[in-house]
């Protein structure tokens, strides 16, 4: 790819739980409570309200295996690198100007839901809409299409009353955060995703 992996900046659990310490719980909170996680399957009631703030994941981006369009074909977002350029809803292939991962282990998902991924099943949006399963943040902007059943843009979390679309517990995870230096739309196997740059 363009530019060299060790070149592609990455933010381990020990940096990431610095910026977002106000997602983990309180020490006070009583030990059966904090030590005792629910991990399992999530169905489609568990979702059903909008987290505390204080369990709110904050961040958009791709889990590892979610493909990308690129002048290389589809790619994986785990093997995306800074300088690939990547298709955009116009058709034009724009470079990534500003890539990050984010890697959640065992512990920080199970005490913090929010933080698992959302699985859009093939065909939950509309016919090959996506083209096979996504995983997603729960704060990735998902954008209508021709095909889709959406009719404005709204974030994955946002989509989990529909059938197929479901929270997957993870024991650990990588979101990928990447932007072409502007707001674009994305293909992602047979969806459109939104990407923006920062606005802090």
């Amino acid at each position: 790819m363009s530019i060299p992996a060790e070149n592609h900046r990455k933010t381990v659990v020990p940096v990431v739980s610095r910026i977002l310490s106000r997602l983990r719980p309180d020490e006070s909170t009583p030990a059966n409570s904090k030590n005792k996680p629910q991990v399992s399957d999530a169905g489609p009631g568990l979702d059903a309200e909008e987290p505390a703030s204080s369990d709110r994941w904050p961040l958009p981006g791709l889990a590892p295996m979610t493909r990308v369009r690129t002048s290389f074909g589809d790619v994986h977002a785990v093997a995306l690198r800074n300088g690939d350029l990547v298709k955009t809803r116009s058709g034009e292939f724009k470079p990534i100007v500003w890539l990050n991962r984010v890697l959640l282990d065992e512990r920080f998902l199970a005490e913090k839901n929010d933080s698992n991924p959302i699985r859009i099943q093939a065909g939950a949006m509309g016919p090959a809409t996506p083209t096979c399963d996504v995983l997603i943040s729960p704060r990735q902007i998902v954008c209508p299409s021709p095909k889709s059943n959406l009719t404005e843009r709204r974030e994955a979390a946002q989509l989990l009353a529909k059938p197929g679309v479901t929270r997957i517990r993870e024991t650990g995870l990588s979101y990928t955060m990447f932007h072409l230096g502007e707001a674009a739309e994305i293909h992602c196997d047979g969806m459109f995703l939104l990407l923006s740059p920062p606005t802090t």
